[in-house]
């Protein structure tokens, strides 16, 4: 019990709100009102989680997508059950949390620039993934124009500001920090997937939806379909997601992250 009550320090419930509200806020913009093809409502949970440990970042995931599914105005829809997949999403936060996954790396030479050539092929394989998927070029799919060209910017923009952030910082935690987000985004969707295809036939209102639409036009079952619209488009959200994260984590303070739980783990020698 002392390991759980340690993830809850005051400094860590002041942060789970902000956290929360982050998560709604740019899901329900990106998921409703912009209807890409990813998510990018984890980044309060992956935040609280790395700083916090893995029971903190799982409440924040679980906590969002409840109160997302009854908040007046957004609320409704088939957000309420992934809370599931929002707590794993933060159970795998804190993990990398303790392996100091985000901890800074500093490296020269050859070690630095393959640093930055991982992080950015891993960047544009996910990318290329979601932009050969043939439904986004489809006529009468339902959904505008620039959705299939807001992919192509999405993964250009991502693998420079990945290979820059560290090549510029001389910094190799961008290629972990890229590997983990690709991690769990793979053990999202395979979490996610039964959920998207027992409870809700494999449409959850989202620009996901399309995906699942054009799998199962190729013969794959609600299942197979949902999986796949799964390995689509977690691995790259998840993998943004997480480079967001190292990047608010850059910008703070090291000592005010020190702070935290975990706050030593991610910050290394920086306080020194």
């Amino acid at each position: 019990m002392n390991w759980i009550s340690r993830q809850f320090p005051t400094r860590v419930i002041a942060l789970m709100p902000v956290a929360i509200a982050i998560n709604i806020v740019l899901g329900y913009t990106v998921q409703t009102v912009l209807k890409l093809p990813i998510y990018l409502d984890s980044i309060g949970t992956i935040l609280v989680g790395v700083l916090a440990g893995p029971i903190a970042g799982a409440l924040t995931g679980i906590l969002s997508n409840i109160i997302w599914q009854y908040a007046p105005g957004i609320g409704g829809g088939s957000i309420g059950p992934f809370a599931v997949t929002a707590g794993v999403i933060g159970l795998l936060a804190g993990l990398w949390g303790y392996l100091g996954v985000y901890r800074p790396r500093p490296e020269t030479g050859t070690r630095l620039y393959a640093s930055a050539a991982l992080a950015i092929l891993i960047i544009a394989l996910l990318a290329w993934r979601m932009y050969t998927i043939p439904a986004y070029g489809a006529s009468g799919s339902g959904y505008p124009a620039w959705v299939y060209g807001a992919i192509i910017v999405i993964g250009i923009i991502a693998a420079i500001v990945v290979g820059a952030v560290v090549l510029v910082r001389k910094d190799a935690a961008g290629a972990w920090v890229a590997v983990a987000g690709a991690l769990t985004g793979v053990v999202a969707a395979i979490v996610s997937a039964p959920i998207a295809a027992y409870l809700f036939e494999g449409v959850t209102g989202s620009g996901t939806d399309l995906i699942v639409a054009a799998l199962r036009q190729g013969g794959a079952d609600v299942m197979n379909a949902s999986l796949g619209q799964g390995l689509f488009s977690d691995p790259i959200d998840k993998t943004i997601t997480s480079f967001v994260v190292f990047l608010v984590l850059m910008s703070l303070s090291p000592r005010l992250i020190a702070r935290f739980p975990l706050g030593e783990r991610t910050v290394g020698d920086r306080t020194r």
